[in-house]
């Protein structure tokens, strides 16, 4: 269990980070609030923050199994609906929320990337000897 927490933990930072990142966006666009027209631009936008910053936490991680980055991706996931949930919910937008396509991405980015980052960066360890031909 104390490893489920741990990415629970880091879940929670990789949040952070991408709402800052969406933040960062909407403020380079010129919208100082949250303006539902230009909604769905600003997250297809954060959609690469978003994937970059999970990538770079699972390998700060140390993601090795296929199993780690499932959990990873689905986890981190969970927490960033849960957390850009809130966020709309205070603005009152909700429904614009769910309702643009980008939004879609950006958790589809983050439910991806530790498992690209498995599949570039890392070997999983297999019973027996590596074969040469």
């Amino acid at each position: 269990m104390r490893k489920m927490e741990r990415d629970v933990l880091v879940g929670w930072f990789v949040v952070l980070l991408v709402v800052v990142a969406h933040f960062l966006i909407t403020v380079s666009l010129g919208n100082t609030y949250f303006a539902e027209s230009t909604l769905n631009r600003m997250l297809w936008f954060t959609s690469f923050p978003a994937f970059l910053i999970a990538f770079g936490m699972a390998f700060f991680k140390k993601t090795n199994t296929v199993t780690q980055a499932i959990r990873r991706g689905v986890i981190w996931t969970a927490e960033l609906i849960l957390g850009f949930s809130v966020v709309a919910w205070v603005f009152g937008s909700f429904e614009e929320l769910f309702v643009s396509p980008g939004v879609y991405w950006m958790f589809g980015a983050v439910l991806i990337a530790p498992i690209v980052f498995l599949m570039a960066f890392r070997r999983q360890q297999r019973g027996g000897r590596l074969r040469t031909p």
